[in-house]
């Protein structure tokens, strides 16, 4: 990588920067493998059947070396992968070892990191903000911001993105996009990197690129680089160091890219003149050759390694012994990382949203703008409703309009946001950006008061112009109460769009506050068959409807004047709380309940959340 040179660790196994090198030396890591089965449960014809995905094979990756993972679609090479990396563990058996241990998950997190197919980045974010946010995160807060800032602009030079540091991520290239989720987990200096198709999506000079820059991590640091790859062409096929190909979750072939024709010729599988050997490689893979001669190369292959020693095969585990018993790869010393306390985590996560609110400032607009209208429309549909006796019912629709909006538009504005949200979270937190309480601590810190200044828009016109009595006590009830139920709402989206799929989510969603807003507005409580009963008092929409229509009638409120009729039934408000069964509203003990289902809702969000993440 150019200048790149090596110095010796910190205690917390993390790069103090100087000038002229960038990342210190670490441990030298080989991944091996042994007997290593994949299991899932499917259903089929109405059964739960167990389907075998790996079956007991064996590999060994080297340290220094960068290997492909190869085989036809549906072989197996990404399940592979993810139960190398840690990605999906439920289902699996087997030993994988790193050097000559026993993996253990912990130290797996600290020495490796996996980057997806898909390039799940920040993309408001510049790719200098995106790095520095990283590093903030993700190392200690013994090392000093000169010496972040030295890494990142030494991974950013060395990984050809200096260029493009200013840059918002969502204008970079296929292949500047792939080089950056690179780079963000280069920070913590990995001996390990898994990557699920890298080349996917790329064109031939970003892909011959792109391999060009994993080979020089491996060669020049050393590190074990592993990807699945599809059908590369000849020249990117030769760039890597080892293939091991799987067909149908077996190991077919494991060794050099350019010893495959060899080997398969004294198999008498002759690969034709002027072929590209990857696309021999699959044709054998698929059985294009021949079935029998397949399942001969399957039974002789798992447990072997075919090396540039006389153009022989080895036993992985002699071979692996050998390799080991002369270096320091005998044992790993993998410190734990001090990352960052979580009120920290909490500030830099804060800070990274408030830039990408900035940057999405359409949405931020729209979602003001249409609480003003709504807020004028309603204002001027109902005006003068709160101060006359004759339109006491009309003001009871105004109030329900008024809460069932702010309680969709709470819910609506984060039920198809988060499911998006979710990609690169699950990425981050699988690499171990930040733990999840800081995390949805600083979502809620940011959306929070940006639900409370929409509600405020559309309450402050709308109370003024539809007559309600200008009391300081009353105005602070009725705001108080929308504001906490949108926010409660809020929580609801959030949940629905954490635990369900969007699809289903923006369907549930509003359906399930429909169902609520109708108890306590459409059916009193007296009405109400006796099975929904619980639904009632269930509902924290009917909870905060009655609530505000009561700080709006009760507290001994005068006698309202009949502007426009003869006789007014309702000039007395006492009589209209009464016959609508709101006159025992107990508003502290409402409002208490709407934010205990608050509470209870985030605290519930977080668990679905916490499963999804660590569901593997």
């Amino acid at each position: 990588m150019g200048d790149v040179k090596y110095q010796s660790e910190d205690n917390n196994n993390v790069p103090v920067v100087k000038k002229g090198q960038l990342f210190p030396k670490k441990a030298e890591v080989d991944l091996s493998f042994e007997n290593l089965t994949y299991t899932v449960s499917t259903f089929s014809h109405y059964k739960l059947v167990k389907k075998e995905i790996l079956h007991g094979i064996h590999g060994s990756f080297r340290s220094g070396q960068l290997t492909a993972i190869m085989g036809p679609s549906g072989s197996g090479k990404s399940t592979l992968l993810n139960v190398l990396a840690g990605y999906s563990t439920s289902g699996s058996s087997g030993s994988v070892y790193l050097n000559d241990a026993l993996r253990d998950e912990k130290q797996m997190a600290n020495i490796s990191c996996y980057i997806q197919q898909d390039d799940f980045v920040r993309e408001l974010l510049t790719v200098r903000e995106s790095m520095t946010v990283a590093a903030h995160l993700k190392l200690p807060t013994t090392m000093s911001t000169l010496s972040k800032v030295s890494l990142v602009d030494g991974i950013l030079e060395s990984l050809g993105l200096a260029i493009h540091e200013n840059t918002i991520v969502t204008r970079l290239s296929g292949g500047q996009k792939k080089r950056l989720s690179i780079a963000l987990e280069l920070i913590t200096n990995p001996s390990i990197l898994f990557l699920d198709e890298p080349t996917t999506g790329l064109d031939s000079l970003s892909c011959s690129q792109l391999v060009s820059m994993m080979v020089d991590l491996a060669h020049n640091q050393n590190r074990t680089i592993v990807c699945t790859l599809h059908q590369p062409t000849a020249l990117l096929f030769e760039k890597f160091d080892q293939v091991y190909v799987v067909t149908s979750g077996q190991c077919l072939y494991q060794g050099p890219p350019h010893l495959i024709i060899p080997y398969f010729a004294e198999r008498t599988i002759v690969c034709p003149p002027y072929h590209n050997p990857a696309d021999f490689l699959i044709e054998v893979a698929i059985g294009e050759y021949g079935t029998t001669g397949l399942k001969k190369l399957i039974d002789s292959a798992p447990k072997y390694i075919y090396t540039n020693d006389q153009h022989h095969c080895h036993k992985i585990s002699d071979t692996y012994q050998k390799n080991n018993s002369t270096d320091e790869k005998s044992s790993i010393n993998i410190k734990q990382v001090n990352r960052p306390p979580s009120y920290l985590q909490i500030y830099h996560l804060y800070l990274r949203n408030i830039i990408m609110y900035k940057r999405n400032k359409l949405n931020l607009q729209l979602r003001i703008i249409a609480h003003l209208l709504i807020g004028l429309i309603f204002g001027y549909l109902y005006r003068d409703v709160g101060d006359d006796a004759s339109t006491i019912l009309s003001n009871m629709v105004f109030i329900y309009g008024t809460n069932l909006f702010l309680v969709y538009t709470g819910q609506m504005a984060v039920i198809v946001s988060f499911p998006l949200e979710y990609k690169v979270l699950k990425r981050e937190h699988f690499n171990g950006w930040f733990t999840l309480f800081p995390y949805m601590i600083s979502i809620l810190l940011v959306e929070i008061p940006f639900q409370i200044l929409c509600c405020l828009v559309y309450i402050i016109p709308s109370y003024v112009l539809t007559g309600q009595p200008m009391e300081l006590m009353r105005f602070s009830y009725f705001t108080i109460f929308l504001v906490v139920t949108s926010l409660t709402s809020q929580s609801t989206g959030f949940l629905c769009g954490a635990g369900l799929p969007v699809k289903i989510s923006v369907f549930i969603g509003p359906v399930f506050v429909v169902l609520l807003s109708v108890f306590g507005f459409a059916i009193r409580l007296r009405d109400t068959p006796t099975i929904y009963i619980w639904v009632h008092y269930f509902s924290f929409v009917r909870s905060s409807y009655q609530s505000l229509v009561y700080s709006l009638y009760g507290f001994d409120r005068n006698v309202l004047p009949c502007k426009d009729e003869m006789y007014c039934h309702y000039k007395n408000p006492t009589k209209f709380l009464s016959e609508m069964e709101f006159d025992q509203v107990h508003m502290n003990f409402e409002f208490l309940y709407i934010c205990s289902v608050f509470l209870c809702t985030y605290v519930l969000t977080t668990t679905v959340i916490w499963y999804r993440l660590n569901k593997r």
